[in-house]
């Protein structure tokens, strides 16, 4: 190890990774979407590490990329520079059992997360992934599988601890830096590296969970249907629809509905999910059962064989239109992947200047990853989702800025509208003037 290193090394309490380390092919972790040859991987163990990584850093010009759970879509979790790697910092506990608030720390997995929190009885509306990291995750928003119940992730944090880029540590909540905690909820990292979160969990025994699938010739139909009945459902009921064109030797295109009522009330749950049963002739499949909530997140799929671009945007209403376009262009062979995702009941209850999270007042999220060949140009695979994306573009406003898969900043004008842009890009001035985090989704 380079002395340089040695010595940055003897002032952590985690671990720092270079290239002729035995654990380096480990460390620097090549992400499903990237792959890069960082100059050190700094394992941190605590916030002190944090502050000392990015102090040295700076010092040493080394360009700075941030590791929750190394999924960003955007390969924006590594680099050639310094990987500051939070994965260490894992731990989750409850610490007021009465008002349900849990400490979790940023390099945690929602999948461990959500696991620890069933013993307890209890659940966070935290995305759809097990692999996924809390501290991405939560930066950008966190629409989970009680999203309709329970609204964002970030709806639901009510502090977190942060080092900013002078290596800072900051304390933000409703009653401490105001400021600081609304732009950190949605903000997408670029203010700094958040360390832990508390969060206040909800009550949660189990849910009834799983999927229907229909043939994809009956998709205008069960999209229409769908959309009409997920307006009105009770909002313990989630669900996600998703067109498949069909993948591999054998694969028909199908439509597949994806529920999640968040309760053990069979009962109640069986007269929520009946509808979702019905909207087609004949299921050709059907899982639903009662399950833990962790089940719910699966672990994300292996895209490494495709340079993978995902295009996405909100939507007020379903429209015939709408749905007419979607019926033309998605769920048959040789098209792309298209998801659904309803919203709608606590997500909509909340104003869209709370927090930098700003698309509140949608009843849906349309999601459509494209898939080019690995060997494409980042042109070319950006050519191909642009292209793939346009049957719905007219339709939808804004962008999910946990669903951008590049850091351009036509994606980041549509995470976050204006006035957002300018309330993040003030608190940029404060905590990160010369833009060391720029590899996070940031507002410069």
């Amino acid at each position: 190890m380079d002395e340089t290193f040695k010595t940055l090394a003897q002032n952590i309490h985690g671990t720092v990774v270079t290239p002729d380390s035995e654990t380096y092919d480990t460390a620097r972790q090549t992400l499903f979407n990237k792959t890069a040859k960082p100059a050190v991987v700094v394992q941190c163990a605590d916030a002190d590490d944090v502050a000392t990584a990015i102090t040295f850093a700076k010092e040493h010009q080394l360009e700075i990329a941030v590791r929750s759970g190394g999924h960003s879509g955007a390969g924006l979790s590594t680099g050639d520079g310094m990987v500051i790697d939070l994965g260490p910092m894992h731990a989750v506990e409850v610490i007021d059992e009465a008002n349900h608030i849990v400490r979790v720390g940023c390099g945690a997995q929602w999948g461990d997360v959500a696991e620890e929190l069933a013993s307890h009885n209890l659940a966070l509306s935290s995305g759809d992934t097990s692999d996924v990291g809390v501290g991405g995750l939560t930066l950008g928003g966190g629409i989970g599988w009680m999203v309709r119940g329970h609204g964002l992730t970030i709806d639901n944090l009510v502090a977190a601890e942060m080092v900013d880029a002078h290596g800072q540590k900051h304390r933000a909540s409703a009653t401490e830096n105001p400021d600081l905690f609304w732009g950190i909820r949605g903000g997408g990292g670029g203010l700094g590296i958040v360390t832990s979160f508390e969060f206040k969990a909800s009550p949660c025994q189990g849910i009834v969970a799983g999927s229907i699938i229909y043939p994809a010739e009956e998709r205008e139909a069960i999209l229409t249907k769908w959309a009409e009945y997920m307006s009105t459902a009770p909002e313990e009921l989630n669900s996600t629809l998703m067109l498949s064109p069909g993948f591999g030797p054998g694969q028909t295109p199908q439509v597949i509905v994806i529920v999640c009522y968040a309760g053990t009330d069979e009962a109640a749950a069986q007269a929520a999910i009946q509808p979702l049963r019905e909207l087609g002739d004949t299921p050709v499949h059907d899982d639903v059962k009662p399950k833990p909530y962790y089940e719910m997140l699966e672990k994300g799929m292996d895209v490494s064989a495709f340079k993978i671009r995902v295009r996405n945007g909100f939507i007020k209403a379903f429209t015939p239109q709408l749905i007419t376009s979607i019926a033309e262009h998605f769920g048959m062979p040789n098209t792309p992947f298209l998801q659904v995702r309803s919203l709608g009941g606590e997500f909509n209850r909340v104003d869209n200047d709370a927090t930098a999270f700003a698309h509140h007042g949608n009843s849906a999220l349309l999601i459509m990853p494209s898939f080019a060949p690995i060997t494409s140009t980042d042109e070319e695979a950006n050519a191909l989702a642009d292209k793939s994306w346009a049957p719905l573009k007219p339709f939808s406003t804004g962008a999910y800025v946990n669903f951008l898969t590049d850091n351009r900043p036509e994606g980041i004008a549509d995470a976050y509208p204006v006035a957002t842009r300018d309330r993040l890009h003030q608190l940029k001035q404060t905590y990160d003037p010369n833009n060391i985090f720029h590899m996070n989704m940031s507002v410069q």
